[in-house]
């Protein structure tokens, strides 16, 4: 991806929590609610830039890789890649800006990865993962290390789950979080950065996915 001046943002932290980058951009709610484009209101590190949604607003669509569903809150196209979000902003959680890490749930980050890489698998485009919380919006990037941990994982967490036909993202995301707790820290971290948003290689192999 092309990295401009005019399309940097304004991320106001970053970090790795399980195995994931994470970044952080948080906003005052209330101004944000009030816009009058839901999009505006779904992506504020965005504004003013423009992505083009795939699905109608509260339109929630299906995506599949291997034996993976998803249907994420909602799905852009932007520049050269896909951005897959998942809104769980209706708890109306404030998150802290000084200890979010503490505070940010791990099996939410999970999900979110695990629902870009069904999309990503689907459409064959690089797909980054962002979940929107009540004052904050996170985009997590996973390693090598957990996308494979991710992509292995459909079967025998299947299995695990005792699934029959398809397992969804829920399943999964329990399934893959104590293990990818487990996985080595993968660099150095980065504080109080403004970042681009990369598009992350979540397009898992064929033989990433197969059963052994």
């Amino acid at each position: 991806m092309d990295i401009r001046p005019e399309s940097r943002l304004p991320w106001d932290d970053e970090q790795e929590l399980l195995g994931l980058r994470v970044r952080a951009f948080f906003f005052d709610p209330a101004t944000v609610g009030a816009r009058h484009d839901w999009i505006d209101r779904a992506l504020p590190v965005l504004t003013p830039v423009r992505p083009t949604t795939l699905h109608a607003a509260g339109e929630r669509g299906q995506y599949a890789v291997a034996e993976l569903i998803a249907h994420p809150d909602a799905v852009f196209e932007h520049g050269n890649g896909l951005i897959c979000l998942l809104d769980r902003s209706e708890d109306q959680r404030d998150h802290d800006p000084a200890t979010w890490p503490n505070g940010v749930r791990g099996d939410a980050l999970v999900q979110a990865v695990v629902a870009a890489v069904a999309v990503a698998g689907q459409r064959q485009t690089p797909t980054v993962a962002l979940l929107r919380c009540h004052n904050v919006l996170y985009q997590i990037d996973p390693s090598p290390a957990a996308l494979e941990c991710i992509a292995t994982s459909i079967v025998p967490a299947k299995r695990y789950c005792g699934a029959e036909g398809s397992i969804s993202v829920q399943q999964l995301a329990a399934y893959c979080e104590p293990r990818l707790r487990n996985l080595p820290a993968g660099g150095a971290v980065l504080t109080r950065s403004q970042c681009d948003i990369g598009f992350a290689d979540t397009t898992p192999s064929v033989a990433g996915i197969a059963e052994a």
